[in-house]
């Protein structure tokens, strides 16, 4: 299987994968800012309650945001580096073709299931836009935007590592039914 620049992924080459790549990379700072952002936020916030006895009202309320943020880029971050949690013994036991079919299965089950996740969330935001926080006043839908958007861009991925699969011929090695790299 050759592999191109695009983090190892086979065959992503031209506009398309120049594109998820970019999207990779936009996602891969995002996270790791929200992570940052949320270590300040908390320690601003302990460090006020705890130490100075005058906690600000608005740090928890942050904190959250921010921590469902990085839950739902965070993992699509871990999809695109193939290093969620799987229970493999099936794979394991099955010969490398059967394997393979096997990979190509569990990838479409959850692809389907992450679109079906997507489109709710997106009804969810319609539904919640019309809310908002109580200490900052941002509307509920763009924190809650963070699970639509989490949920497309794992199925982005799936849909990548899945095409991978029908298109490269031959067998899949032990374990790619959990490690198909895709290019974001």
């Amino acid at each position: 299987m050759t592999r191109d620049q695009t983090n190892g992924a086979p065959g992503t080459g031209g506009p398309l994968g120049r594109l998820l790549r970019v999207v990779g990379i936009i996602e891969d700072w995002l996270c790791y800012m929200l992570l940052v952002a949320l270590v300040v936020t908390t320690s601003l916030q302990v460090f006020t309650r705890y130490v100075l006895n005058a906690p600000l009202t608005w740090t928890e309320e942050v904190a959250r945001m921010l921590f469902l943020w990085l839950i739902f880029l965070g993992s699509a971050f871990i999809v695109k580096r193939s290093s969620h949690i799987s229970i493999d013994i099936l794979a394991r036991l099955l010969p490398p073709v059967p394997r393979r079919w096997l990979a190509i299965l569990t990838h479409g089950i959850t692809l389907a299931i992450l679109t079906v996740l997507a489109v709710k969330g997106i009804q969810l935001l319609r539904i919640t836009g019309q809310s908002a926080s109580p200490a900052l006043d941002i509307p509920w839908v763009y924190v809650y935007a963070a699970f639509p958007l989490g949920m497309l861009l794992m199925a982005i991925r799936y849909a990548t590592a899945l095409v991978q699969l029908l298109r490269t011929p031959g067998e899949t090695p032990l374990g790619a039914a959990e490690r198909v790299e895709a290019p974001l």
